[in-house]
Formats: structure tokens, C-alpha cells, sequence
């Protein structure tokens, strides 16, 4: 079963001031998507899944998901997503057409994007438009993990957002599902000196891109840049040393407090044996500014 999805509007206020009308209706969809589920589970005996509910047990989960109660309701978001079946999936999109209150629509986003499938970008196209800060960074969170080029032009879009908690959770989103169109973006917010920014590129960089990175010097606060660099390093999947060594490099031009900090945990983090020429850069570009501090 799916319902016709409606508009902006009425995804801000569904459930909360819907006419009498509406609401019949809703009710009707529901206990005919709850009978219908039943009567399946009657007619042909489900097999045991391996995660998430039974496909008997899906029923009472859609009727708790489109309950009054925003607790249950979230919780039945949650076992909905669990579910391999995909009437479970069918009766998450349902429930975002309809429209669910912000706390509910969270965890029904998220759910969705346990079992991802092409309808969803619509879905998650429309909720990233809400009023709700949680409920767009929910939404740009599940979108970055779609292979669809149009839902990663939505997460690039989310980078331009009016709140700056939603555009942390773009830029965290597009480190995840390692969207490399919105470097550039990145780059642009990383100027403004927005951490979330730096975290993201640091997470998705590779050789050439820290490279890049390092080239910002002057362009971009030092401490951003720093803090930015320091976490490439950090990682242990870079490299090759040739490349750590660039990072420690651009970090010795930065005067700020910042870069001596990602040295100095670069340095403690890095065993010294085997030896390597990026430590001991490091090591004495740290021993230099400690000794000239006192």
C-alpha cells in the first residue's frame, strides 16, 4: 500500500492541526493497512527473519507509528526499520507522506534509511525542507547514504543552511557517504571557521585532497586549518609517510596555538619505531616551539 504524498504544509502540521476530515481518512488507511497486514500474516505463514519483527508483529507497529503518542510511536519507528519485510518499509514511507510530529519523524528518517530503496529520496527530499532543524539534519543524514546524485545535490544543499547545527549535520553527512561534490562547500564553510566543516574534510581526504587542504594556508583561520590537518594525521588509514609529512610541513607554517597541539598529538600518538621522517619532523618542530616559549 502508498498513500499520495502531500505538501510541504501539511508535513508541518499533520498530526497536530489537521481538520476531522483528514484525520477519518488517515484512520481508515490505517486500519486497512493493519487488516491487510494481518490477513497476510494469516494467509501465508511468515518466515522467521533475522532481524527486527515478525511480519505478524508489523501491524500493531503501524497502528502505534500513526498513534497520538509521540514516545510509542517513535519506538515503532525504530522496530519498523529493524523489519526486513518490506511492508514495514512501505509502512515507514506511508507514515512520512502523511506528516509526523518532529520527534517522531527523526526516528521514522532514520529508519527509512536502514533498508534505502529509490522512493525514498522523495520522501526525504520533502523533509529536508522542514520546519524542524532536527528533522532536516535527520533528513540530510539519511540522504547522503542513497547512491542517488539527486539526493547528494540535497545534502550539498544543506551545507548553505540558515542553521548552523544543520549545517554541521550536512557536512557530517557528507563525510559519511563520502560526497565529494560538497568539497567545495566544505571549503567555503571551512573559511568561516565551522568545525563540523573541517571534521568532514579531514574524514574524506585522501592525498591529493589534503594536499589541497594545506594549500589554504592564509585563506582560511589557522586554527580551523589546524585543526583540520591535525585530524588527517590522526588518522591511520593516510598515507602514504611522503603525504604525512606534506601535513606536518603546512602545519609548521601555522603560528596558531592549534597547530602546535595537533604536532604534539601527532607526536604522542605515533610509536617510534619504526621510525618514521613525519614524526621526527614533528617531534622537533614541537621541541622548537616549546624551547623558543620559555
Amino acid at each position: 500500500m502508498r498513500c499520495i504524498a502531500v505538501d510541504r504544509s501539511e508535513l508541518n502540521t499533520a498530526g497536530e492541526n489537521g481538520t476531522t476530515a483528514a484525520m477519518k481518512t488517515r484512520t481508515w488507511l490505517v486500519v486497512g493497512l493493519t487488516l491487510a497486514l494481518g490477513a497476510g500474516a494469516d494467509a501465508v505463514p511468515a518466515k522467521k527473519a533475522a532481524k527486527g519483527p515478525a511480519k505478524a508483529e508489523i501491524a500493531p507497529l503501524v497502528t502505534a507509528l500513526n498513534g497520538a503518542g509521540v514516545e510509542e510511536a517513535a519506538k515503532a519507528a525504530d522496530q519498523l526499520g529493524a523489519s526486513v519485510d518490506p511492508a514495514a518499509h512501505d509502512a515507514l514511507l506511508d507514515a512520512l507522506a502523511w506528516g509526523l510530529p518532529p520527534a517522531v519523524a527523526v526516528n521514522a528518517i532514520a529508519a527509512l534509511g536502514q533498508h534505502p530503496a529509490p522512493p525514498d529520496v522523495a520522501a526525504l527530499k520533502r523533509y529536508a525542507g522542514h520546519h524542524s532543524p532536527s528533522v532536516r539534519s535527520a533528513a540530510f543524514g539519511a540522504l547522503a547514504m542513497y547512491p542517488d546524485p539527486a539526493a547528494h545535490q540535497i545534502v550539498i544543499a544543506g551545507l548553505h543552511d540558515a542553521a548552523g547545527i544543520v549545517r554541521g549535520a550536512a557536512a557530517a553527512a557528507a563525510a559519511k557517504g563520502h560526497v565529494r561534490e560538497a568539497v567545495d562547500p566544505l571549503f567555503d564553510l571551512l573559511a568561516r571557521g565551522e568545525e563540523p566543516a573541517a571534521r568532514a574534510l579531514a574524514a574524506m581526504a585522501d592525498a591529493d585532497l589534503a594536499r589541497k587542504i594545506g594549500d589554504q594556508f592564509g585563506k582560511v583561520p589557522d586554527a580551523a586549518l589546524a585543526q583540520c590537518l591535525g585530524m588527517i594525521l590522526k588518522r591511520a588509514d593516510f598515507g602514504p609517510d611522503d603525504a604525512r609529512v606534506e601535513l606536518v610541513r603546512a602545519l609548521g607554517k601555522i603560528q596558531d596555538s592549534a597547530a602546535l597541539t595537533a604536532l604534539s598529538d601527532y607526536v604522542d600518538a605515533t610509536p617510534k619505531n619504526p621510525p618514521r621522517q613525519s614524526r621526527e619532523e614533528a617531534l622537533k618542530m614541537v621541541e622548537a616551539r616549546i624551547g623558543g616559549a620559555k
